[in-house]
């Protein structure tokens, strides 16, 4: 048996929720973590991200530059945040509530809200995916308000966009969910066990 956190990812401004549940080894660092969130929420990690603790129900760019968490980028402008390869997870959320802020893309503006729901202790390799509820969204779609425009349109046959709209989707309807390939590429993150007999 070993400790595990219960979290819950959710993408903000998104209605019906799109969110993920899944269990993780609170010493994870966040930069793995972010492997950890790309592959539950099924985004193809071909943008810049951040994590960043917030106060209350603070937005992500209202949070202090000294509680942002982020890749050492050396063309980045300004002071840097903090390094994300030497922050766990446990480190920065302790107790169920505890929430978590991550951002991904800093043109389309995901914002995910992580919510520590509980601290288990469990058999199961980790990470795990649990739960999810409805697709993700596709890359490089207008973020939310890019999301909702391209789904209304992409119902409505009628309409003059309605060919981009189902380019938009990939021709799959809006909110798709593979439950199982999301499922298998957590796991793929699970460490490698050691194989029987093998010799160093």
């Amino acid at each position: 048996m070993h400790t595990a956190y219960l979290l819950r990812i959710e993408l903000r401004d998104l209605k019906p929720a799109i969110y993920r549940e899944v269990m993780v080894d609170p010493g994870t660092t966040l930069r793995k973590f972010h492997k950890v969130i790309q592959a539950a929420m099924g985004w193809e990690d071909c943008h810049l991200h951040a994590f960043a603790m917030p106060s209350g129900s603070q937005r992500f760019y209202r949070v202090p530059h000294n509680n942002v968490f982020e890749p050492r980028n050396a063309e980045a402008w300004g002071e840097p945040a903090n390094d994300d390869s030497k922050y766990k997870v446990g480190d920065l959320l302790r107790a169920p509530k505890d929430k978590l802020l991550y951002q991904y893309d800093f043109g389309d503006d995901w914002e995910h809200v992580i919510t520590l729901k509980s601290i288990v202790e469990t058999e199961s390799p980790l990470p795990h995916l649990m739960k999810a509820q409805n697709g993700c969204p596709p890359e490089n779609c207008g973020g939310p308000p890019g999301f909702a425009h391209w789904a209304e349109i992409w119902f409505d046959v009628q309409h003059p966009e309605h060919d981009t709209a189902l380019a938009v989707f990939d021709s799959q309807e809006p909110g798709t969910l593979d439950f199982e390939t999301l499922q298998k590429a957590v796991k793929k993150l699970q460490p490698k066990k050691p194989k029987l007999g093998s010799v160093q």
